[in-house]
């Protein structure tokens, strides 16, 4: 016991005269950087109109500007893109591990008025291999266009169709996410074996049986409270270094500087990525559906422009009728 408050004391004291801390801030690993995570897992809502050829043929196109009418039809689908995906489970690293994606919608819902369905939880993309895959209504996950349930619409496997029940706030809105769990479960990160609680952080020198064992006790703010140090032999040389490594000193701590949030633990020693899209609609002046009963009518672009060029020609093709009834009188 003597032995081990010896140990603690001269790390105390050797820390206490260390160089300035760095203001908490760690050196965070290397590997996937926030632009690389954009390019191994990219999610898009695509807003779509639904386009009417000359002899009555529909075809959905992508349409930006696409705006929306109360309780007529919007289009839309959702794209999620994979790259850099190892199949065999052995080979994946934990950003694809921990990859997972989720949808909402707000103030949309189908034919019958029932709110558009939703994941119950985030979906795990961890088993997704290279490919492009899209959001299924009836799974509530996401599938190749391959897929033989993938079938959102007559129209299109992909797209989804909607109705738009308030153009004010209606939106479609997806995310993509990784970030290193933080548990009771060990991971290793620079030579460290790290776990967390809901309210200490733990460093250790080996998974199993460790020799040296520092536990950081945190409030619910995060802020470090108390450190301990334990295990089988315990070295105050790795607790020196560990102390370098983070990047502050025991006076930090002592004077409250030091948090060690869950953000912070990411930022530090593993990782969180996020990439988001989402739609919304502007609200369009002229109703082209009165009667959602009705189903899809003419122009299905939505826009002032296709109704006034339709009325146009409907004026022009009474205008020749008179003037044919004229010459035969």
């Amino acid at each position: 016991m003597k032995k081990l408050f010896a140990i603690v004391l001269a790390v105390v004291m050797v820390l206490g005269v260390a160089s300035s801390a760095l203001a908490f801030t760690w050196n965070a690993s290397a590997g996937t950087t926030a632009d690389n995570f954009a390019n191994r897992y990219k999610i898009e809502v695509i807003k779509l109109t639904n386009e009417t050829g000359i002899i009555g043929t529909n075809k959905l196109i992508e349409a930006p500007g696409a705006t929306a009418v109360n309780n007529a039809p919007v289009y839309f689908y959702i794209r999620l893109t994979v790259a850099g995906a190892e199949a065999i489970p052995a080979d994946r690293d934990a950003v694809q591990t921990n990859a997972v994606a989720n949808v909402s919608f707000t103030a949309l819902a189908d034919a019958a008025g029932v709110a558009l369905n939703v994941p119950a939880a985030d979906v795990s993309l961890a088993a997704l291999t290279n490919g492009v895959y899209y959001y299924d209504l009836v799974t509530a996950n996401f599938l190749p266009i391959t897929a033989a349930g993938l079938a959102n619409t007559n129209y299109s496997k992909a797209a989804i169709e909607a109705r738009c029940q308030d153009t004010a706030t209606a939106k479609a809105y997806a995310m993509v996410k990784s970030e290193r769990p933080l548990n009771a479960t060990p991971f290793q990160s620079n030579g460290y074996w790290v776990s967390t609680g809901i309210g200490t952080v733990i460093f250790q020198d080996t998974e199993a049986t460790p020799k040296t064992i520092v536990t950081f006790s945190r409030n619910g703010d995060g802020k470090i409270t108390a450190v301990v140090v334990t295990g089988t032999a315990p070295d105050a040389n790795w607790v020196d270094n560990l102390y370098t490594f983070l990047g502050f000193t025991a006076a930090d701590v002592a004077a409250g500087k030091i948090f060690m949030t869950n953000g912070n633990l990411r930022a530090a020693l593993g990782f969180s990525y996020k990439g988001e899209s989402s739609i919304t609609w502007a609200a369009n002046s002229t109703p082209i559906i009165l009667d959602p009963a009705i189903g899809i009518g003419i122009p299905k672009t939505g826009d002032n422009a296709s109704v006034i060029g339709f009325a146009m020609i409907m004026v022009a093709v009474v205008a020749a009728a008179v003037a044919v009834k004229k010459v035969n009188a």
